[in-house]
């Protein structure tokens, strides 16, 4: 066994990751809160009473994940309603297994449930799964958006008339018949135009996101897993992780189709929680000294890279990445077999030994 697996508490399930980092983004327009006349409204956020900031809310990226995520399963890993996408989430159970819960069955059944979570309720038979990756919004570090102008030339003079000025078309009978013919190109006069205002963001976002990883696979009523075979958890992480990548790396959202976003750049740090003991904070990356704080740097000394001393606290291990290539790295440390099937035959065994009352 290798030292990294050696440290990790064997007596425990907790398995808990929280990537806290900063997203920079040129030019896009991700998210959009409404449209007012011909003005689009992009998503912000207000941080207090003065200060108001571009965000893309944790629905939207979550989204954008879910859709990733069904995109790399196969077609015997979703329900019938997640394999159109479907919001509904109530496609109907393949196999029922008599061991499981209701929801259970759920996690069982298809991989979006399991990890996406779903609330159906109705019927005196409610169920619900809350989701195992968590984003929290996406909050520039500073600043809102600047609004650019489009404009549009209609070609016509029919929009500059009054509609009584406008000719009509008749049929045989002499009854109107409506206009649909476009008149861009046989009308010189070009006397009326259509001004929209769309907002283009540069900014750069500060995202957290937790990742349960203990949960995958796991019926939380029974407290039990809902397979027996350690490899199809395991490739369900690992389908979950790459799309959480894509869902960065190649980020989507409104307006993708002209306004597709340039990134410039990504940096944080990838926190490992694997025992309950260990301490875990929501440190945000809004703050400067946020990879400090999550590596256990001494903040009182600036030049400092040495970790605090303690006694009594044990911290959750935190590794450092600073542009895609090492984001991609981080993730691929996580995806590492060796330390997959380790993990995830330690929390069966935890689980089987410690709730075998549930069975």
């Amino acid at each position: 066994m290798n030292e990294r697996l050696s440290s990790i508490e064997k007596n425990d399930y907790m398995w808990k990751l929280e990537i806290g980092m900063l997203l920079d983004l040129v030019a896009e327009d991700l998210n959009n809160e409404d449209t007012l006349g011909n003005v689009t409204k992009s998503r912000m956020i207000k941080i207090n009473e003065e200060e108001v900031r571009n965000a893309i809310s944790g629905n939207m990226l979550s989204h954008i994940f879910s859709k990733n995520l069904r995109a790399l399963s196969d077609t015997n890993e979703l329900c019938d309603t997640c394999k159109i996408f479907s919001p509904m989430k109530n496609g109907k159970i393949k196999e029922i297994d008599k061991y499981l819960s209701d929801s259970g069955n759920k996690v069982k059944n298809c991989i979006i449930d399991d990890i996406c979570g779903f609330m159906n309720a109705g019927k005196g038979n409610n169920e619900k799964r809350s989701k195992v990756l968590n984003f929290a919004w996406a909050i520039s570090k500073n600043g809102t958006c600047d609004t650019v102008l489009y404009n549009r030339v209609d070609p016509t003079d029919k929009n500059s008339k009054a509609k009584s000025e406008q000719e009509t078309i008749k049929d045989e009978d002499g009854k109107e018949i409506k206009d649909t013919t476009s008149e861009a190109n046989t009308n010189k006069s070009q006397n009326a135009q259509m001004i929209f205002y769309r907002p283009i963001r540069s900014s750069e976002y500060a995202i957290i996101t937790q990742i349960n990883l203990s949960r995958v696979a796991f019926d939380d009523q029974k407290q039990k897993y809902v397979f027996e075979d350690k490899e199809i958890i395991k490739s369900r992480i690992k389908k979950l992780l790459i799309a959480y990548m894509n869902t960065i790396l190649d980020i989507e959202g409104a307006m993708c189709s002209t306004n597709m976003p340039h990134l410039k750049g990504v940096s944080g740090v990838l926190i490992e929680k694997t025992s309950a003991k260990q301490l875990m904070s929501k440190y945000s990356p809004l703050n400067d000294d946020y990879k400090k704080v999550h590596l256990n740097i001494d903040l009182n000394d600036e030049q400092s890279t040495n970790k605090l001393e303690l006694n009594n606290i044990s911290l959750a291990e935190g590794r450092e990445f600073n542009n895609v290539q090492e984001f991609i790295k981080t993730i691929d440390y996580i995806l590492d077999d060796e330390y997959l099937d380790f993990m995830i035959e330690r929390n069966m065994k935890y689980v089987k030994e410690t709730f075998k009352e549930n069975k």
